[in-house]
């Protein structure tokens, strides 16, 4: 692996703080773990499959073939999601912003959903697509007496601004956990498992956030959740215990009860801040949590 190449792909961590603390610390990350940064943070799914095949030229042996069947299953999936079928719908949610109301629409073709999106903007000249807009297609089995009951959702996809793929998953066992190792697909055991596995691998980060640091959380969906980290030893480095200072717990400074409202939030998901950059409302009573946490935790 190229010094080049593993700088390239640290540069997909969304945390500009992680990213700082990596360069810093002189953090290298093993093949594995380049691979499963790549997999999880490339910006769509285009990207994704781009990293995917650079990696894959540099990688030999098995890790090599696990990453050949991890493009093909990608592959494939968006192959057979997009494909039509007689007997299936295709259910297009739409959301402006991530608080915004859930509207839902039943097409009858991948192709009709996307239609319906630039369509939507029309009908309704106050809504905007903006940075945060998220689409979410998903694809339905059409019940009937002949078939019977089973489950409906046959797979989904997301979407960012511009009609962009995210990402798109099939559920079928054909498909597997997209180039698992584990033939029949259908008793997956992955903490007992020690196989190349992009998806579901745990990277350790250098830390760069401690207790009662004032934090900001992005997700998938562009919403911004300020907090304040709990430290928590055995999983720092993977993930942050973040307490959202709009939380009932904080806003009504009942902190005894704070651990209920705590997320775990991936290290590359977290952003380190100042106390006085959080918004004018929060300062408050981020001051007084941290307070609460510095003098009652031990930490």
């Amino acid at each position: 692996m190229t010094e080049t190449l593993q700088n390239e792909i640290i540069s997909l961590l969304p945390s500009e703080s992680l990213k700082t603390q990596v360069r810093l610390s002189g953090t290298r990350f093993s093949d594995d773990d380049l691979l499963a940064i790549a997999y999880q943070y490339a910006p769509d799914f285009d990207s994704r499959i781009e990293w995917l095949r650079r990696l894959e030229a540099c990688f030999t042996g098995e890790l090599r073939e696990y990453t050949s069947r991890l493009i093909r299953g990608q592959q494939r999936m968006l192959e057979s999601f997009t494909a039509p079928d007689e007997n299936a719908v295709f259910e297009l949610h739409i959301q402006e912003t991530p608080d915004a109301y859930d509207e839902r629409y039943i097409c009858e073709s991948y192709d009709a959903a996307l239609r319906m999106i630039p369509l939507f903007y029309r009908e309704y000249e106050c809504a905007r697509e903006t940075a945060v807009t998220r689409y979410t297609i998903v694809k339905r089995r059409v019940l009937s007496e002949k078939t019977g009951f089973s489950e409906d959702s046959l797979g989904e996809m997301e979407l960012l601004p511009g009609l962009k793929v995210y990402s798109a998953v099939v559920w079928a066992d054909e498909f597997g956990a997209e180039g698992c190792h584990n033939d029949d697909y259908t008793d997956w055991d992955c903490e007992a498992c020690d196989k190349p596995c992009a998806r579901n691998r745990e990277v350790f980060f250098p830390p760069f956030a401690g207790h009662g640091d004032a934090v900001c959380c992005t997700g998938y969906s562009g919403k911004k959740t300020y907090g304040i980290v709990l430290a928590d030893t055995d999983r720092h480095g993977m993930e942050y215990y973040v307490i959202p200072l709009d939380s009932i717990p904080v806003t009504r400074h009942d902190f005894i009860n704070i651990y209920d409202a705590h997320m775990h939030v991936p290290a590359p998901r977290v952003e380190r801040i100042e106390a006085d950059s959080l918004p004018e409302t929060m300062r408050e009573d981020y001051r007084a949590c941290r307070q609460y946490l510095m003098e009652n935790t031990g930490k």
